[in-house]
């Protein structure tokens, strides 16, 4: 489990974080935006735009295919053909467990949640019309699905328990906090959301914009609205993925044919990628080896990895934007 200013990152990370990967193109990439009860107005109103927002940047941003993005709202009328149904947690489990059964290990799937979270007798609760639905409810209804990889992202209050209820192989958990117990209203969906959506995020630029890089930019920009107000902070934002962020630095919603259509660009991003991935599956093993042994494994990686970016960045086709 990470906050970003807890990563331990070795001496690879610091060179390619100037050339993160593109992750390999996989089977079919799903969809699923989730927006609970608001409260007030306001928040309602700046829901739904982040999830028409979000809804907009998976077709034309990142190639998803329409039918593979689901929006659920409170209000399922507010934006009639948009908005696919109710967000309440007989839809919810209705939508999420069919996808969980249906999935190829090929296919992923995305889940982000805006909604308030709260913690009655211990337990942590996302707040929705009608029974509110727990982390291990989300548990269970994606429990099927054990060979997909799965991204969830509970952008609200009192979400980091999701963190553990959720972790396992595949799997990227970012929340907006790191317990139940922060339970008031997060800054966090607004630039995370922005970060996936618009380019503010692509650190890198190379054309798209990752779950770590969209939890970084988010990360930041939570920790600047607290050291600007001089306030205490009140939210804590975590990502788990099992690899110290490894596989959420090379998960990105756009396929590499949605940011190119040279093919020679096309199969240097995916080199590059598979690089990255032995990389990040080293870093996961390093526990279990010695130090001079890793650093001989790490050594020729980061040469290959510095190689396959200089190749990417010397072609004469550039990468450009969806």
């Amino acid at each position: 489990m990470m906050m970003l200013r807890a990563l331990s990152i070795p001496l690879v990370l610091s060179i390619a974080s100037l050339s993160r990967a593109c992750a390999q193109d996989a089977g079919a990439t799903h969809l699923v935006v989730i927006a609970g009860v608001s409260g007030e107005a306001r928040i309602g109103t700046e829901w739904h735009g982040m999830t028409m927002a979000l809804a907009s940047a998976a077709t034309q941003r990142f190639g998803i295919t329409p039918a593979h993005v689901i929006v659920l709202e409170q209000d399922s009328t507010r934006d009639a053909g948009r908005v696919q149904g109710r967000s309440t947690k007989a839809t919810i489990e209705r939508v999420l467990g069919g996808l969980s059964r249906s999935l190829t290990v090929t296919d992923r799937l995305v889940v982000i949640v805006l909604a308030h979270g709260s913690n009655l007798g211990g337990e942590t609760r996302v707040n929705l019309p009608g029974p509110d639905m727990t982390p291990s409810d989300f548990a269970r209804v994606l429990a099927p699905a054990t060979t997909p990889t799965i991204a969830f992202i509970q952008t609200g209050s009192a979400s980091g328990e999701f963190t553990t209820a959720l972790a396992g192989p595949r799997r990227i958990i970012i929340t907006a906090t790191k317990s139940s117990r922060e339970q008031n209203e997060t800054i966090f969906p607004g630039p995370f959301v922005r970060a996936l959506t618009t380019d503010v995020g692509d650190a890198d630029k190379d054309g798209r914009i990752s779950l770590l890089e969209a939890f970084t930019y988010a990360q930041h920009e939570v920790e600047q609205v607290f050291t600007k107000g001089s306030l205490l902070p009140t939210e804590h934002p975590l990502l788990e993925d099992g690899a110290e962020g490894g596989r959420a630095r090379t998960f990105y919603l756009a396929s590499t044919s949605a940011v190119t259509s040279d093919p020679v660009v096309a199969a240097a991003l995916t080199a590059r990628a598979e690089v990255q991935a032995r990389i990040d599956a080293l870093r996961a093993r390093r526990r279990t080896m010695t130090e001079e042994v890793y650093l001989q494994a790490l050594e020729p990686l980061i040469v290959e990895l510095a190689e396959r970016t200089r190749a990417l960045r010397t072609s004469t086709t550039p990468v450009v934007k969806p």
